[in-house]
């Protein structure tokens, strides 16, 4: 068992967010990790927090969450199904999500971990996401247009805001890992966007938006350049960012995601400490194997750089045409039913004067 020694704690600076990184890592490489060398005392000095993907609920990984315990390293319990039944949570599986929960209960109490907050990946399934980026934009749109037939969504809203209501009562924060295109949702005052990608809006302690940069698109250099965050981030408890991968990073949604240039991650952290003092950070192996840890201790929180013009023009445009699409969607079904009642009234009107003028006639 690893001893623990005080670490030598980094002063406050000016406009630094507390700082949590995702970590994808379990079990032997999890440990082997945490044995990097300065690592557990960078980490507990600059009070940074770790959020521990919860696959498999190992020994070895029991082991790694207590020795983060002991050097007082703030750790949330992301909760993650096992990659056969599709890893995140969503309008499908709330079952397994309410079970997984528990389970992860019983194990760290079984081991006596503690956690400061629980972690729920709230994405579109697995199998629907691959599907989409197969079949391109028209299956998005056909999802939209059929989102108001998704039976589920009422059913699974209330089972995870229950699930919430049992975490609170066994003393955790919760913490939700959300698309930025919930807050459209919100915007336009719909559900179509969750329904259309199988993804709820729940009402957590701490909803993290996940505005990462990456994209695997050539033409912009596969570099939102921070558009998303400067978009979405005056409506964010807090925003995730990334993406860094490491190189043992199992199937996830960030393992096609191109990994972004220290100045671009070093943008997106100050863009987004000008709006939260909570980011997250994707992910703690990525960051060690290319040696940025120490960066992090150089960045001048106080700078708020602009993303690139055509860029936040790109993400304004289409989240204005998404709110077009979904007012019109919205109000669609009561002007349908409106323009029917004027059909009707106008054929009533029609038939009074046909009346009226074949009394005449025969008259």
């Amino acid at each position: 068992m690893q001893t623990t020694s005080a670490p030598v704690r980094i002063p406050p600076v000016l406009g630094r967010p507390q700082i949590i990184f995702f970590c994808e890592l379990e079990g032997p490489p999890l440990l082997e990790l945490l044995a990097t060398p300065g690592l557990l005392s960078f980490l507990a000095a600059g009070e940074y927090g770790v959020a521990v993907a919860l696959h498999n609920l190992s020994h070895e990984t029991a082991q790694a969450i207590t020795t983060l315990n002991q050097h007082r390293i703030p750790v949330i319990a992301w909760l993650l199904l096992p990659a056969e039944e599709g890893f995140w949570f969503n309008l499908q599986n709330y079952p397994q999500a309410i079970e997984r929960y528990r389970s992860v209960r019983q194990w760290a109490q079984a081991h006596q971990l503690q956690f400061q907050a629980i972690g729920l990946d709230i994405e579109p399934p697995l199998g629907e996401v691959i599907a989409s980026r197969r079949r391109g934009i028209r299956d998005i749109a056909r999802r939209i247009w059929l989102a108001h037939e998704n039976v589920l969504y009422e059913s699974a809203r209330a089972a995870y805001i229950d699930l919430i209501a049992e975490i609170h009562h066994d003393g955790y924060e919760v913490h939700t890992y959300q698309l930025p295109l919930i807050v459209d949702d919100r915007r336009a005052a719909t559900t179509t966007i969750q329904r259309a990608l199988d993804i709820v809006d729940l009402p957590a302690d701490v909803e993290v938006l996940l505005c990462f940069s990456s994209v695997p698109i050539n033409q912009l250099g596969n570099d939102l350049g921070g558009a998303l965050i400067d978009s979405y981030g005056p409506s964010a408890d807090a925003i995730g960012v990334g993406c860094i991968v490491g190189s043992a990073v199992r199937a996830s949604s960030a393992e096609d995601l191109p990994p972004l240039t220290w100045d671009a991650l070093e943008r997106d952290l100050q863009l987004a400490a000008h709006y939260t003092d909570t980011v997250y950070l994707f992910s703690l192996e990525g960051c060690v194997e290319r040696g940025l840890l120490p960066r992090l201790q150089q960045i001048d929180w106080t700078a708020t750089p602009r993303p690139d013009v055509s860029r936040r023009l790109l993400v304004k445009s289409l989240r204005v045409l998404l709110l077009v699409v979904m007012l019109a969607m919205r109000f669609s079904r009561p002007l349908l039913a409106w323009s029917g009642w004027i059909v009707a009234a106008f054929l009533l009107i029609r038939l009074r004067q046909q009346k009226r003028y074949d009394n005449r006639s025969s008259s």
